[in-house]
């Protein structure tokens, strides 16, 4: 195994909790009121235009803050919320600062993977994704970055994963895939013949099953080890077959 791919939206930057209850938790702690069934409408809603309104140079804070603008716009249009119980800046801080602190993390994951493993991002995002990872000093560990809108290829179709495969000249029998979405990430890499790792947190919604996650984790903590004694034992595996590592 060589390769490492890691999700970018609900996996590196929330250690599996999707953007959705994300928003909702932080949501709750300011005391929005509105009820979720309305909020979830909003984010749909704001997830439609982000690509019209985000633009390549926007950092992580700058995305964050597009995000919590459309959705508050929506239900204060539709849902009627009162426009001065927006706190638009103090939600978007809190999600900022969460995702700091899981950075830190993310950073020691990716400093202990790097220079022996192949690194990549595939993630469906807004065309901004380079400047996402750069504003969180985490560009420089990866090998290629795959952003949806850049590629014109999204998840869950395998060609997205497989364009990151060519771009590392690696094969998906030498390839990790790490991921929150069980639908978008896991299913789809599988298909490839990647061995895949996914993170079970706080999901928009559950798989009826589950088999086509080679390993299961339910944070991003001790995921160097895992991927590490996860390679080490199939060594031993073929070692003990008779056969080769290529």
């Amino acid at each position: 195994m060589e390769t490492v791919l890691f999700d970018f939206g609900g996996t590196l930057d929330t250690n599996g909790v999707h953007w959705s209850e994300k928003f909702w938790e932080i949501y709750q702690k300011f005391h929005i009121p509105v009820t979720k069934k309305d909020y979830e409408e909003a984010y749909l809603a704001a997830e439609k235009r982000m690509n019209e309104l985000v633009k390549k140079e926007d950092d992580m804070i700058t995305t964050l803050s597009n995000q919590v603008n459309l959705q508050l716009e929506y239900l204060h249009k539709y849902k009627r919320l009162d426009e001065y119980l927006h706190p638009a800046d103090a939600i978007k801080n809190s999600c900022y600062l969460d995702v700091i602190e899981t950075m830190k993390a993310a950073d020691n994951i990716l400093r202990q993977l790097k220079g022996n493993y192949k690194l990549g991002i595939v993630s469906n995002y807004y065309g901004n994704l380079d400047s996402v990872l750069k504003s969180l000093s985490i560009d420089k560990y990866f090998d290629t970055i795959i952003d949806s809108k850049i590629v014109n290829v999204s998840k869950p179709d395998p060609n997205i994963f497989q364009l990151a495969l060519y771009w590392l000249n690696t094969t998906p029998e030498d390839a990790f895939v790490v991921g929150d979405s069980y639908d978008r990430d896991i299913i789809p890499a599988k298909k490839l013949g990647c061995k895949t790792i996914w993170l079970n947190g706080k999901s928009w919604n559950k798989p009826a099953e589950t088999k086509d996650a080679d390993i299961i984790i339910n944070s991003i903590n001790n995921l160097a080890d895992i991927i590490i004694n996860s390679i080490n034992n199939l060594a031993d595996i073929i070692k003990s077959t008779g056969n080769k590592l290529r």
